[in-house]
């Protein structure tokens, strides 16, 4: 863990300042909270972006390009897409110790990170996208030492063990921790918005599975089917996130409603179970 440069708190994921590349907690990840040197740089002026195209008439056109519609910067894409692949390799090394290194193994690994895309991607954007709806700073942080352990565990055979957390979207308010403004419900919904989407892509790939297999049309590569994948991997990212356990979503939704928590986790992890079971 990194320790905030301006009041020394652990940080599990820190935040790195763009402008004076400190370290800080979300408390003070603003140029303005930790009295950044380079604040001038940071609160300089964005003008728009303007093109102009003449057409013969002699009316010109502008095009406005605001930059609102930068909703993602670049170090979170950067950040996202290192997870996604860390993650589709972690998920495919399994199928790597089975098969050995061949094309069927390579064409796995593709289909894996297209599954991953609809499970790892929809859970983190849900959370990210939920948050700025009720007003908040989010952002998906890499976390290094997740992403290396994600690579570890999944090197050791037979690379069925799989440790799913090479980061997390980081929620705050614009000047304080969420938990000073947002009471344990609005939290919690929060934290239920990823493995919902996991739940929901589930079902869809699942219910595809089953008409499939009622019309007879099967798509297996070497045993492996992606719509059976599908379903465990989305159920897996939503049982491991529902542990209620430290920064986890599952301990943000047990803090706010035990109920919601129980009726969700229990029928979740004993379907993640019996497709473990059945996928062994």
């Amino acid at each position: 863990m990194d320790n905030c440069a301006v009041c020394g708190a652990e940080e599990f994921i820190p935040y790195v300042c763009r402008y004076c590349g400190r370290v800080h907690c979300v408390l003070h990840r603003l140029p303005e909270n930790h009295e950044c040197p380079n604040i001038a740089q940071a609160r300089a002026p964005r003008q728009p972006v303007r093109l102009d195209s003449r057409r013969g008439s002699g009316t010109t056109l502008r095009l406005v390009r605001s930059p609102r519609l930068s909703l993602m910067p670049r170090r979170e894409l950067l950040a996202l897409a290192i997870a996604w692949i860390v993650l589709g390799v972690s998920f495919s090394t399994r199928w790597m110790f089975q098969l050995g290194l061949n094309m069927d193994v390579l064409q796995i690994f593709i289909l894996t990170l297209l599954i991953i895309g609809t499970g790892f991607l929809g859970h983190e954007l849900a959370h990210k996208f939920t948050a700025q709806r009720y007003g908040a700073w989010a952002e998906f942080k890499l976390w290094t030492i997740g992403a290396i352990m994600a690579l570890v565990f999944a090197f050791i055979p037979p690379g069925t063990f799989v440790f799913a957390a090479p980061g997390a979207v980081y929620i705050a308010s614009r000047s304080s921790y969420i938990g000073d403004v947002m009471d344990r419900k609005t939290n919690g919904i929060i934290s239920l918005m990823g493995p919902v989407v996991n739940i929901a892509a589930a079902g869809i790939f699942g219910l595809a599975y089953t008409v499939l297999s009622y019309l007879h049309a099967t798509f297996t590569i070497a045993g492996f089917n992606p719509f059976t994948w599908a379903v465990f991997i989305n159920l897996w990212l939503a049982s491991f996130n529902m542990i209620p356990f430290f920064i986890l979503d599952g301990q943000k939704i047990l803090n706010w409603n035990k109920i919601v928590w129980a009726a969700i986790t229990i029928p979740l992890w004993i379907g993640t179970a019996t497709i473990l079971i059945l996928l062994a």
